[in-house]
């Protein structure tokens, strides 16, 4: 080992070469550090909901949550893969039920310990509930009430707090969340990882402590094994693996973007699905803040004779679905090029490459939030009620975007063409890996992904309307 890297993992730096580092991963009291401030700003959140203005404009609910957070959340998963995990107020309120304790380790957990059933281990309820969560904010304007936002805070706790005290460890977390398959498929484009340092040294290990547990940690969580590990998909980088590795063979790496994407060699067919869903849902959410979706919405009632609410549930189901659909038939064509692989496996090999594009039209739509909206986090902070007070002195500042949207619209087009370079990158890479032979095969997909791009490239430059 030199510097940080193995023969093996050029390119790759590790952290926890460092002492200090490595001891700061370790320590039992580290991310109870990062969740109790998480906790309890999320409590001052759920009271501003509960009894503060109503105004979502002014209400520290709504700023907090569907403006800032959520728009930070897709920056760090790009940038830093699911770190927002290790500080979650949420995933720790299962934990410290099932524990009994805050960051000491006990053995006796406060839960029926039951695995979930098989037929549930897998990214179908976090789908469900991600498109529950989606159709909510459309029809009840989730993002726009404050009371709303905190009733969905507690009902998620309650959910929490039941799934933990019924099946084991994080089972809510790893399979229920609604962000966890969104979290798990674009965190595996961020420029970090945490692996096992020697694979084979996993292989000899015969305690096994990270799936078992010991006296310095619990078993992972979330039910990865650092010796197979290849993807940040799962990892909520806990550190609980590093804790009880006795043989220190944990790494955190810094690497180059879109490092699992590159190397991935085992796909699944429920994120395949995920994926192009949550391309679907992403375009849904851009769509209707332009102003053409009014027009069509208004046209498609006269023309079918449907009320307002069953015309925009229909429009939510085509426009989420439409990416699987026309997916489908990009494969059926590869299919037709490339009649050595089977037509799951162009599904579920293809599909990875379009992450890039997809997190790139997520980042880019939340920016417009974050730069445009995002200054009334100033006001709201001194008077996070809308009660009249001035903690800070900045209750009445007027906030006004940090950029023009003509500023906003260069860097969310050049997100878009970064976006598009990475996906291309994937893309051929898969299909190298699939079949050197014919490479043709990725053409449809490709045709695919550009359809996505220009249609996003076209959005982006419309007529906003906010919803916040």
């Amino acid at each position: 080992m030199e510097n940080g890297r193995t023969n093996r993992d050029k390119g790759k730096y590790d952290l926890l070469q460092h002492d200090a580092i490595a001891s700061f991963f370790k320590n039992r009291k580290t991310q109870f550090l990062f969740q109790l401030p998480a906790a309890l700003f999320l409590a001052i959140v759920v009271v501003a909901g509960f009894f503060g203005t109503q105004n979502s404009n002014l209400n520290l609910a709504t700023i907090s949550i569907w403006v800032i957070w959520w728009s930070l959340l897709i920056i760090s998963l790009a940038l830093f893969g699911r770190v927002w995990c290790f500080m979650c107020p949420f995933g720790a309120t299962g934990d410290w039920v099932q524990r009994r304790a805050f960051y000491k380790k006990v053995n006796d957990v406060f839960s029926l310990n039951r695995k979930l059933p098989a037929r549930f281990r897998n990214l179908s309820l976090a789908a469900i509930f991600f498109l529950v969560i989606t159709w909510a904010d459309f029809q009840f304007n989730l993002v726009n009430s404050p009371l709303n936002t905190a009733y969905f805070i507690v009902v998620l706790l309650a959910i929490i707090v039941i799934v933990s005290t019924i099946f084991e460890r994080r089972s809510f977390c790893r399979y229920v969340c609604p962000i966890t398959g969104l979290a798990g498929l674009y965190s595996m484009f961020a420029p970090s990882e945490l692996r096992a340092k020697e694979k084979e040294t996993c292989k000899t290990c015969k305690e096994k402590y990270c799936i078992s547990g010991n006296e310095k940690g619990y078993p992972c969580p979330v039910f990865e094994y650092p010796g197979t590990m290849e993807k940040n998909t799962h990892c909520i980088l806990c550190t609980e693996c590093a804790k009880t590795c006795h043989r220190s063979n944990i790494s955190f790496n810094l690497r180059s973007f879109a490092g699992d994407l590159l190397t991935l060699s085992k796909t699944r067919t429920d994120e395949a699905i995920f994926i192009l869903m949550l391309l679907g849902v992403t375009v849904f959410q851009t769509l209707i803040m332009i102003r053409p979706w009014a027009g069509l919405t208004t046209d498609l009632m006269i023309y079918t004779g449907t009320d307002y609410d069953s015309v925009r549930f229909m429009l939510f189901i085509a426009v989420a679905a439409s990416p699987v659909l026309v997916y489908s038939a990009a494969i059926g064509i590869s299919k037709l090029l490339n009649r050595k692989v089977i037509f799951k496996d162009l599904f579920m090999g293809y599909a990875y490459s379009i992450i890039p594009l997809g997190l790139m039209m997520h980042l880019s739509h939340n920016l417009r939030h974050l730069l445009e909206e995002g200054t009334g986090i100033i006001q709201v902070i001194s008077d996070p009620f809308g009660s009249g007070w001035d903690l800070f002195g900045t209750s009445g500042y007027m906030p006004a975007p940090l950029l023009n949207s003509n500023n906003i619209l260069l860097i969310q087009w050049l997100l878009m063409f970064i976006g598009l370079g990475f996906s291309m990158s994937v893309g051929r890479g898969v299909s190298r890996r699939m079949s050197r032979e014919n490479e043709s095969a990725y053409i449809p997909v490709l045709v695919f992904v550009f359809i996505f791009f220009v249609f996003n490239l076209w959005m982006f430059g419309q007529p906003i309307m906010h919803k916040h």
